[in-house]
């Protein structure tokens, strides 16, 4: 039997090479690295429904919703799609409304392995089943007719703001419209163009309460036309100047006829 000098130092080596074992262990199997789960994307699509939108319009918006936007959500998303019309603000609803199941929390110390894969091949379906019937609604959706006369597009970003306050996940708005707004006073094809327009019209809109914060936002435009290359660059130099008082993130680039640079995850400060 060794000395009772001796033990001490035994129990206190023993005791060092059990601490120097477990550091690379807890440091590299926490709760929060084997758990940690991607808290998803919020994504607001608001359509322009209004009568000056042509059929050929609405035949590229529902191919963005349903080849780009809806082929692209994955368990924890939320997908919500809204009119952009003359109602927008005084009678909202929408359209279209859906959350994905978020995939199962895996922890390396205490979960199977065999039954997490059985759960997130279970979510997995749970989605595909979802896409499948949100497309259907979308087809639905598009093959109906809706009469409005104006397009309120700035309503629609007021109501945007609603929908992302205290939302946990990753916002994206996508605006799929001509924007060229024309609901009363603000007629964008009937305004005289000018280098002080930008800056008069902004300072209006903020008095009314008309420019939202949308601070991590993440905005896409998608449709842009106009009757002429001017009247299209004069609305394009405005809504950029508009999207910049609004905080959100919104570069030129996502600001086209049809929808670029699509997922946002390569493409957004998300």
């Amino acid at each position: 039997m060794a000395p009772e000098s001796a033990r001490p130092r035994g129990i206190t080596l023993w005791i060092l090479i059990l601490l120097t074992g477990l550091v690379p262990l807890t440091s590299g199997c926490s709760r929060s690295s084997q758990a940690s789960t991607p808290r998803g994307t919020e994504i607001v699509v608001f359509v322009d429904f209004s009568a000056s939108t042509t059929k050929e319009d609405r035949k590229l918006y529902e191919l963005a919703v349903t080849d780009q936007i809806l082929s692209s959500l994955s368990a924890g998303d939320r997908l919500l799609i809204a009119p952009i019309n003359d109602k927008t603000l005084t009678a909202f609803h929408p359209l279209v409304e859906t959350t994905f199941p978020p995939k199962p929390e895996f922890n390396g110390w205490m979960d199977n392995v065999l039954k997490y894969n059985k759960q997130a091949k279970e979510v997995d379906d749970q989605v595909a089943h979802l896409k499948e019937t949100v497309r259907k609604q979308v087809d639905a959706l598009f093959a109906q007719r809706y009469t409005s006369q104006w397009t309120d597009v700035f309503s629609s970003l007021l109501i945007a703001k609603q929908l992302f306050h205290n939302e946990p996940r990753h916002k994206v708005l996508v605006l799929l419209s001509d924007m060229i707004e024309d609901y009363p006073p603000y007629r964008f094809e009937r305004i005289a163009w000018s280098s002080d327009t930008n800056k008069k019209l902004l300072s209006e809109l903020e008095g009314k309460g008309m420019i939202p914060d949308l601070s991590g936002v993440c905005i896409y435009v998608s449709g842009i036309s106009a009757e002429s290359a001017d009247l299209a660059q004069n609305i394009g130099s405005f809504w950029h100047e508009y999207f910049k008082r609004t905080k959100a993130d919104m570069d030129p680039s996502r600001y086209a006829h049809v929808l670029l640079h699509w997922p946002p995850s390569t493409s957004c400060s998300l």
